[in-house]
This record gives structure tokens, sequence and C-alpha cells, in this order.
């Protein structure tokens, strides 16, 4: 399955172009002025010669790293943030975290936040929780001639703002894939300032 989504985040950033967003704002939402921040779940793959996916660790922790960063940099009233201890937790949660790329923004109105994340998030933050999940792909040599429409990487960011008493979704973006290295501080930053665009915070 996860070949699969990269294959189709690989074809689909080869002809979006620029990034662009889908965005989704719940209606009579409060003003927001507390966030916990769930660190930042990034899900980095090396493209191999084979034409197989694998997931590398250390490439992942660096996009989390990079995400991370480039969220503090928005002035965002965070007061907590929290990061999953455990691996037990961790796998559930992971599964999750992946579900946020089936959101769809005509369709989140009546969409909870899955209920592993639900539980760790109410156990563990304020009413409102930020989360940011990523995906992408690198190729274990960028830099080799490649054929006529393949890509050297391609990358897509979603973004959730969730209530957590009522485990809805108040807000929720997601960047278009785009032919992006998904370990860009640069890309990684413009993407995450525009995914940030009309989340109902107070100033």
């Amino acid at each position: 399955m996860k070949r699969i989504r990269l294959a189709v985040l690989a074809a689909i950033a080869l002809i979006s172009g620029a990034c662009s967003t889908s965005r989704y704002v719940a209606e009579s939402t409060p003003v927001v002025d507390e966030i916990t921040l769930l660190a930042p779940y990034c899900r980095v793959n090396v493209l191999e010669r084979d034409g197989k996916f694998y997931y590398s660790d250390s490439l992942s922790f660096i996009g989390e790293m990079l995400i991370d960063a480039a969220i503090e940099g928005q002035g965002l009233p965070i007061r907590k943030v929290i990061t999953v201890v455990g691996r037990s937790n961790q796998a559930a949660l992971d599964r999750d975290y992946e579900s946020i790329v089936d959101f769809q923004p005509g369709n989140i109105s009546n969409t909870r936040i899955p209920s592993t994340l639900h539980a760790f998030l109410t156990t563990n933050s304020t009413r409102y929780a930020l989360m940011v999940y990523s995906e992408g792909f690198v190729r274990s040599n960028p830099h080799a001639v490649l054929a006529e429409g393949q890509l050297r990487y391609a990358s897509d960011i979603y973004l959730v703002l969730a209530d957590v008493r009522t485990g809805r979704i108040v807000y929720f973006n997601r960047s278009r894939p785009e032919e992006g290295d998904p370990l860009s501080a640069k890309m990684i930053s413009r993407r995450v300032k525009l995914l940030l665009e009309g989340l109902p915070i107070g100033k």
C-alpha cells in the first residue's frame, strides 16, 4: 500500500506543478489561543535502483526536525509539545497518522481523528492539538541522469488542528504533491507557512 501511494504521489507531482492546497475550516470555529503540538511525523522513503521504496529512519528523523523548526518559526500559540514514547504506542499512532492522507476536505465535517490518536491526545494535550504528517521519497542516486518523466524526489505535507474534547477536526490543509526535496528546509518552511494560512488562531 505504501509503495502504491508513493508511486501515485510521484505521478501527481509530475503533473501538478506549483504547490496548491486543499483547505477545510470548520464552521463557527472559536479563535484558538492555546495549542498542543504533537511532534511532527515524517516518512521519507528511498527509491532504489530495483524500483522499490525503502523506509529510512535517519532521513525521516531529519524531515521531522525540519518540519518542527518550520512550525516553531510561525509564531503559533503552542503551549505544549508532546512526543510518543514506546514502540507499542508508536506503531498504533503511525497507522492513525498515515490515515490522514485519506482525509477529504468535502467530508471532514463528519470525520473524527482516529481513535488511538484521539485517546493519546485526550490524555496528554490541551483542548486543541496540531498534527503534521509528511511523506515523500528521494532517489538513492539523485544526481544520476534520469529518463524523461522520472522524478528525483517528491513530497506532500498534511496539517490537522483538532478539537481534542470532541475529536472533530477544526482545520485541515495539505500541500499538493510536487517535485520537491522532502529534506529541503527552504521548501518545508514555505509549505508550512502556506498550510497555516487561515488557521483560526488568536493574534
